[in-house]
């Protein structure tokens, strides 16, 4: 028994934006999991995406875990587009981290982060985010922030980066934002 007087295995029930997240779509098809808008085309043909890569689980028809932490990369407006997927702790951060941190290389890296398609996001992913903002800032280029999930949302405020990163709900917002 815990302090609290529930077994240690009791079940723990999930958040509520936890449970929505994990009822997305678990398809073989990569376009289903695309946000609307986007062309289903575009969306297998990306750089990131693991059915451009020759992923042979969605090649197949398997189901896509939507839980399984992966970044996808591409380019609109001027700007390096880095979408993440999954659930970003400690464990994803390894996973999507190399496509942040190229993202934030070179001589003023303009860069858009994309967490709509996150289904979990900690301070593990704040952390790396934070390390992105840093590259960006010492490398003079532009750092733009995509989230409309009040969960992260949250997680941003906890950790006192919303003032800091100034999310906005959409790309096209992120993409008409000037500093």
């Amino acid at each position: 028994m815990t302090q609290q007087g529930a077994p240690r295995d009791a079940p723990v029930p999930l958040e509520h934006g936890a449970q929505n997240a994990a009822r997305g779509p678990v398809t073989g098809d990569p376009a289903a999991c695309a946000p609307s808008g986007r062309d289903s085309a575009a969306w297998g043909a990306s750089d990131g995406d693991s059915a451009a890569q020759g992923d042979p689980a969605a090649q197949d028809g398997a189901a896509i875990d939507v839980t399984a932490p992966r970044a996808r990369t591409y380019r609109v407006g001027g700007y390096t587009v880095v979408e993440l997927h999954g659930e970003i702790d400690i464990a994803g951060v390894g996973s999507v981290g190399p496509a942040l941190d190229a993202a934030t290389a070179g001589d003023e890296p303009a860069v858009i982060v994309d967490l709509r398609p996150a289904a979990f996001f900690d301070c593990s992913g704040l952390g790396m985010l934070c390390r992105a903002h840093r590259r960006v800032g010492e490398r003079a280029g532009r750092m733009r922030l995509v989230c409309d999930n009040a969960l992260i949302l949250r997680t941003l405020r906890a950790g006192r980066m919303l003032d800091v990163l100034h999310p906005v709900a959409t790309l096209d917002e992120a993409l008409r934002t000037e500093e």
